[in-house]
């Protein structure tokens, strides 16, 4: 297993950038980059909280004009989680994801080619790119059959990171990561993360709404967890050119999750409705990700328990609500929006 103090001194000293940086997993990777000893630049579109250390720059990844000058300054890593997320919304709004993750993965590429060719990339995928699921565990093998625009989006995106180290040597990786979560600030909504938006109704005392019968497996991982992948992904030079699945290994019933939390909360509840039929239709059936390839070419595997993971999501909001620095339940977080959102939307049917 890699240890976490080897891949931390890959970074120290080194430059370092991370679009869609003021969402879930981009607060994180950022803040755990400057423990590591990186100077860190995030590129959002809304000012929003960031970690002691962080440059925060605006500008938006759909436009040259604003990913080409900040290419220029040659950064070591860029690690790209800017996303328009969602399945069901990449119907109603394709434009937005069209532009957002493929034009604006395809400008970073392009601007890495001409401004600075030695940097190396790691793209946040998705389990999305999948689609149905036709065996378990899922490895990155399985077939690519995408149920929604925003599927086929990440792996267009898979593919445009194929292309450039094949034609110019571009050195990038991918990561299709399942379903994160972790202390956040509460977006009040559960439109970008339906894990943490439940764990938040819970602690409020409120009951959640489950699909079907709540039997849908998911994988969920401990945002620690995956924040160790992407720093161990983008650091390992034999890691270009492969995609790789990050997950816990585990499938877990959604009913489950939410018993999990209301366990460790001792609050909330649940209500079982039938599947909206715009949900229903990108449903990707259960899903257990085969992490072999990961933890046998690059040594990273997952750390934190469910349980664990949840006691210390709770644990973080309780304290956050004393200190009183969380927003209110009402308030998305700056990059909480559908431009600049680096979560994995994770609608039930996700």
């Amino acid at each position: 297993m890699t240890e976490p103090a080897l891949v931390a001194r890959r970074y120290d000293g080194k430059s370092v950038l991370v679009t869609g940086g003021t969402g879930f997993i981009g607060t994180h990777l950022s803040r755990q980059l400057v423990a590591c000893g990186a100077e860190v630049a995030v590129l959002g579109r809304h000012a929003g909280p960031l970690p002691d250390g962080v440059e925060l720059v605006l500008g938006d990844v759909r436009s040259e004009a604003s990913v080409t000058p900040l290419i220029a300054r040659r950064f070591d890593y860029v690690f790209n989680l800017a996303a328009y997320s969602g399945q069901v919304p990449s119907f109603t709004d394709h434009e937005q994801s069209l532009t957002t993750n493929c034009l604006g993965h395809l400008n970073l590429l392009e601007a890495i080619r001409t401004q600075s060719p030695e940097t190396a990339m790691c793209f946040a995928s998705s389990r999305l790119v999948y689609g149905r699921t036709q065996y378990l565990p899922v490895d990155e093998d399985h077939p690519k059959e995408a149920r929604s625009f925003y599927g086929i989006h990440k792996r267009t995106c898979e593919e445009y990171c194929e292309y450039y180290a094949l034609r110019f040597g571009v050195r990038s990786v991918a990561l299709r990561i399942s379903n994160p979560y972790g202390p956040h600030a509460p977006s009040g909504h559960h439109r970008y993360n339906i894990a943490n938006w439940m764990i938040d109704e819970l602690i409020a005392g409120r009951d959640v709404t489950v699909y079907g019968r709540g039997e849908q497996l998911r994988d969920y991982i401990y945002i620690d967890d995956a924040v160790e992948a992407l720093l161990c992904a983008a650091a390992d030079a034999n890691a270009a050119g492969h995609v790789y699945n990050v997950g816990s290994g585990t499938g877990t019933a959604l009913m489950d999750f939410v018993r999990g939390v209301i366990q460790a909360t001792g609050t909330g509840g649940f209500r079982l409705v039938d599947w909206p039929q715009e949900f229903l239709q990108v449903e990707t059936g259960d899903y257990a990700a085969d992490i072999t390839r990961i933890v046998g070419e690059l040594g990273w595997r997952p750390r934190v328990s469910l349980a664990s993971g949840i006691a210390a999501t709770v644990a973080a909001a309780g304290v956050a609500s004393m200190r009183g620095t969380a927003p209110p339940r009402d308030v998305a977080q700056a990059d909480d929006v559908p431009n600049d959102n680096d979560a994995e939307v994770l609608e039930q049917a996700a």
